[in-house]
């Protein structure tokens, strides 16, 4: 009879033991960001050209925090040990501010809402059409952006950017680092369209 107790005890302990190995092998969460901080911008002497980024509006499957992925046929991956650091939205608003900062040589860039004491020259509207692509594969990033200025005598200018980046590797950080490509892409279209409209 004591056998048969020792033996069951020892079956017990060993599967608490084997249990607990496995808990202690589950995945961590990696948490990731579209917007790269990066060195402050070089002014230009006497440019007043001021920028507001946003709103910037996403489909419902982007708000969440687990990272989507694909999309192609309608279908998305939702990963469960991806997330984003934040919402995704202001994320890429943020992005999207800081390379326009840089690249039209100002710190006059806000983000919507925006200070009732500010009066931005130039606003950026962003509708992201689709963010994703397969791992491994390549990260796809569809915007149609709308740019209004308010010094402009015409209407607003609509114009889309489809980028894509190729994926050496299937895994998030890859496809991470190359939507933060895609999002520099629509950024420099952006500024490509400010610049021709301040002159």
């Amino acid at each position: 009879m004591k056998s048969r107790i020792t033996r069951a005890a020892l079956l017990g302990l060993a599967c608490a033991m084997l249990l607990a190995g496995c808990a202690g092998k589950a995945p961590t969460t990696s948490y990731y960001s579209l917007h790269v901080p990066q060195a402050s911008a070089s002014a230009q002497a006497g440019d007043a050209v001021s920028v507001s980024v946003g709103p910037v509006t996403l489909p419902d499957v982007l708000k969440q925090s687990r990272i989507a992925t694909g999309g192609e046929d309608g279908r998305y991956r939702l990963a469960e040990y991806h997330r984003w650091t934040g919402e995704v939205d202001r994320d890429m608003a943020r992005a999207l501010a800081e390379r326009l900062s840089r690249l039209l040589g100002t710190e006059n860039v806000s983000l919507f809402p925006w200070d009732q004491q500010v009066r931005p020259r130039f606003r950026v509207l962003i509708d992201v059409v689709a963010m994703g692509g397969s791992l491994g594969r390549e990260a796809t990033l569809s915007v149609r952006w709308t740019l209004q200025d308010a010094d402009g005598q015409g209407g607003p200018l609509v114009r889309r950017t489809d980028a894509a980046q190729p994926l050496p590797d299937a895994d998030h950080a890859t496809w991470i680092a190359a939507q933060q490509r895609n999002v520099e892409r629509l950024a420099d279209d952006i500024a490509a369209a400010i610049a021709t409209a301040k002159n």
